[in-house]
């Protein structure tokens, strides 16, 4: 399987230990979003599950949460009806400029209530987003005495929602975006932290400043945007494990061709030529720019194509050769073979470890 898309059960303790601190049943969010607690508090901390789990669990916290009318400032609020909606009304945005100035009267509206809004300014050609957040307007719950990241939680809140800013920008274009300077008005957590948001954005952070922002060339604000509301519901689906999970440079070209093909469905896939064209880049710039995240078209339809397959075959009344009709194989035969060199298992091996996996929680 592909083990970059796990998580260690450490990050799913976590998100327990604080739902647990701020008065929320954390067994039956655990429950909802399809996992066991006490399977979970029973798993070593530096064993992984697939970040899909993760994502269900985060989604399902910030819901509660929610709920309960606690402001999530964690990733800029990813996972909350707040951020869904922000994203809706910036997707029809013809280019990163216009989608992060209309994000920014959004936001402003709701500041009162969420307590973070973002600021775009340029100079000297050096844009520069801002991303204010203001801890004291969070009910005390959000940082409980008893949580072991509360000295921490102002300088978490700011970072993470940075991280999640950087990423969404790159997935908006399609390209990651070469930041040049970023900045967090709050003091440094860990050399591991500090490491791993480095190892995100390329560049240290400058820790206890005036601002917390990212900088970039304003060159970026006129890219054109590559997504559609479409492709945009296939995002939403996992923007939690794409924004917030990942320790290194995400290649977002390749997410924006993963979210067009869940566009197209699961037959036949659209040619290199034609997602060059959605992309609004030439054959040749799609290829060097693939090329420069280390993989390929090809590579990418084989992910799309394996990830619809073991999500199909969780569903146990369809049938091996119904699932390889449905993505485009004549021959079982042959969804077997591709299957297999996707995953190192057989359609039906994998199926049969979904059921034991099953079973251990259970």
């Amino acid at each position: 399987m592909h083990k970059i898309n796990n998580i260690s059960v450490g990050k799913f303790l976590r998100v327990l230990d604080y739902l647990d601190k701020v008065g929320i049943d954390s067994a039956a969010i655990a429950k909802s979003a399809g996992m066991d607690a006490n399977h979970l508090l029973k798993s070593p901390p530096d064993s992984e599950l697939p970040g899909y789990k993760y994502s269900s669990l985060y989604e399902h916290a910030a819901a509660a949460m929610q709920e309960m009318d606690i402001a999530l400032p964690w990733g800029a609020g990813i996972g909350t009806d707040v951020f869904r909606f922000m994203c809706y009304s910036i997707i029809n945005c013809q280019n990163l400029g216009s989608a992060i100035q209309r994000a920014e009267r959004y936001q402003k509206m709701l500041h009162p209530i969420t307590g973070y809004q973002i600021h775009l300014s340029c100079e000297n050609g050096i844009a520069k987003l801002h991303y204010d957040f203001d801890i004291d307007t969070f009910n005390s719950r959000f940082s409980p005495d008893s949580w072991d990241r509360t000295s921490h939680s102002d300088t978490i809140a700011k970072a993470s929602g940075l991280r999640v800013w950087f990423a969404f920008m790159g997935w908006l274009v399609g390209r990651d975006i070469e930041i040049s300077a970023l900045t967090i008005s709050a003091p440094p957590v860990s050399k591991a932290y500090s490491d791993s948001l480095e190892n995100l954005t390329g560049v240290q952070a400058e820790y206890n400043a005036t601002h917390t922002a990212i900088y970039f060339s304003e060159d970026y604000l006129r890219f054109r945007t590559v997504h559609t509301t479409t492709s945009l519901e296939a995002f939403l689906e996992h923007s939690v494990f794409s924004l917030i999970t990942q320790d290194s440079k995400s290649a977002s070209t390749g997410a924006a061709i993963k979210s067009l093909l869940a566009k197209s469905g699961t037959g036949s896939l659209p040619s290199f030529e034609a997602m060059a064209e959605d992309l609004h880049m030439s054959p040749s710039s799609l290829r060097r720019r693939l090329h420069s995240e280390n993989t390929s078209y090809q590579e990418l339809k084989n992910v799309y194509r394996s990830d619809i397959a073991t999500r199909l075959l969780r569903i146990e009344k369809l049938k091996i050769h119904e699932i390889g009709e449905q993505l485009g194989f004549l021959e079982s035969s042959s969804f077997i073979r591709s299957f297999r060199s996707w995953t190192g298992l057989t359609p039906k091996q994998f199926r049969s470890q979904m059921e034991d996996q099953h079973s251990d929680i259970d």
